[in-house]
C-alpha cells in the first residue's frame, strides 16, 4: 500500500513537471524568437553589404529591408551608422541618406507629441469630420504661442459667412516664424454676409481667425489633413459661438 501511495505521488510529480514544461517550451520559444527578431549586427552589415550588389533589384530591396529595420526598432540607425564610412562610396551614400531621412522621421514624431501636447490645453469646442477643430476664441492667445508643427498635406479651405455681418479672415503665422511676424495675425480676406470664400491652397494644422470689422475675434480654426468648410453662422454670446 506504501509502495502504492509513493508511486502515485512519483506519478503524481512527474505529470506536474511535464505540465509546467508544456507551459514553458512555449513561452521560451516565444522569448528567443522575440530576441531573434531584433535586429543584430550580423544581420543589419549583411543587409549593407548588399547595398553595393550589382544587381539593381538587389541594391533596392536592401535599402527597403533597412527602412523598415529602422521604422521598427531607433536602436537600428545606431547600430547602422557604425557603416557610415564605408569603403564603398556607394554604401556609404546610401546609408548617409537612410540616416538623415530617419532624424527627420524621428524630429517630426517629437515635433507632432509636443504639438499634441500643447493642443490639449485649448478649450476645444468642436472636431469636425472633416478634422477642422473649432476652439475657443478666448484661447487665441495661447493659440499664438504654440509652436506648429511642420505641415505635410496641402488642402482646400472654403469659408461661408452665414451670419448677417461681414467678418474678416486672418491666419496665425507659425510661432517659430519669427521673421514672417511669428505668433501674430495675418490678414488673409474679408468676407460678407451670405458670401463664400475658397482658398484653393493651404495646410494641415493652420490657424485661422475670424473677426469683425473692429477686429474682435469671433472663431477660432485649426485645420486638419483634409479638404474642409468652416461655416460662421453668428457672433458669439460672451465669448462663446
Amino acid at each position: 500500500m506504501a509502495h502504492s501511495l509513493i508511486t502515485t505521488q512519483k506519478n503524481f510529480s512527474l505529470g506536474l513537471i511535464l505540465i509546467s514544461l508544456c507551459w514553458a517550451f512555449p513561452l521560451l520559444a516565444q522569448l528567443e524568437q522575440n530576441k531573434t527578431s531584433e535586429p543584430r549586427e550580423d544581420q543589419l552589415k549583411a543587409i549593407v553589404e548588399r547595398l553595393g550588389d550589382e544587381d539593381f533589384d538587389v541594391r533596392n530591396k536592401a535599402f527597403q529591408d533597412l527602412e523598415t529595420m529602422m521604422a521598427a526598432d531607433e536602436n537600428a540607425g545606431e547600430m547602422l551608422r557604425k557603416f557610415q564610412q564605408h569603403d564603398d562610396p556607394e554604401i556609404s551614400t546610401r546609408i548617409s541618406g537612410l540616416l538623415k531621412q530617419h532624424e527627420e522621421q524621428l524630429k517630426l514624431k517629437n515635433e507632432l507629441l509636443e504639438f499634441q501636447k500643447q493642443i490639449a490645453k485649448l478649450q476645444l469646442l468642436e472636431k469636425q469630420a472633416d478634422g477642422v477643430w473649432r476652439i475657443d476664441p478666448d484661447d487665441e492667445k495661447m493659440m499664438r504661442s504654440i509652436d506648429k508643427k511642420k505641415s505635410i498635406h496641402k488642402i482646400k479651405l472654403t469659408f461661408v459667412n452665414q451670419s448677417k455681418q461681414p467678418v474678416k479672415i486672418f491666419t496665425i503665422c507659425a510661432h517659430k516664424h519669427k521673421d514672417e511676424g511669428g505668433g501674430n495675425r495675418k490678414k488673409h480676406a474679408k468676407i460678407d454676409p451670405g458670401k463664400t470664400h475658397n482658398c484653393e491652397e493651404t495646410w494641415e494644422k493652420r490657424v485661422y481667425v475670424l473677426t469683425d470689422m473692429d477686429d474682435k475675434a469671433l472663431g477660432l480654426y485649426l485645420t486638419g489633413e483634409k479638404d474642409a468648410k468652416i461655416e460662421f453662422k453668428a457672433a458669439p454670446k460672451a465669448g462663446k459661438e
